[in-house]
């Protein structure tokens, strides 16, 4: 694993508020969607919110396999690994923001309120002008 590229990576994720999630759907496609991720702190593990019926979160259920890829003007992050749905209400709580009410009208309890869970596996970088790919 290249530590300076992993520590840029880590920095990098920081600021990413958004990503494009890719699942395998039922025909063994990838699937991709944009997800709002909640306070990433490093690239070994990030999360984001669904409501518990969404394709992605019923794809999961099937193929828990994922990948994430980040990206700001000049740089990328690309990560594969897999997924869980968390329902536990201190996760929901630690991953609520206020904007989602509009999403889930029940507010932190909403039933339909998930927060997918995604552990890295595997990095590929592209960041300042330097390329790296290494397992986690």
């Amino acid at each position: 694993m290249n530590a300076k590229m992993l520590e840029k990576a880590n920095q990098m994720i920081r600021t990413c508020k958004d990503a494009a999630f890719g699942v395998i759907d039922e025909n063994g496609c990838p699937s991709v969607s944009a997800v709002s991720l909640c306070n990433p702190e490093n690239i070994s593990t990030l999360y984001f919110t669904t409501t518990i019926d969404s394709n992605k979160a019923k794809r999961l259920q099937k193929n828990n396999k994922a990948s994430i890829c980040c990206y700001t003007e000049a740089n990328n992050l690309t990560l594969a690994g897999e997924a869980e749905i968390l329902t536990d209400q201190e996760t929901k709580s630690k991953c609520w923001q206020d904007w989602f009410i509009h999403i889930y009208p029940g507010g932190v309890t909403d039933p339909s309120y998930c927060v997918i869970q995604f552990t890295a596996k595997r990095a590929a970088l592209w960041i300042d002008e330097e390329e790296a790919e290494f397992a986690l």
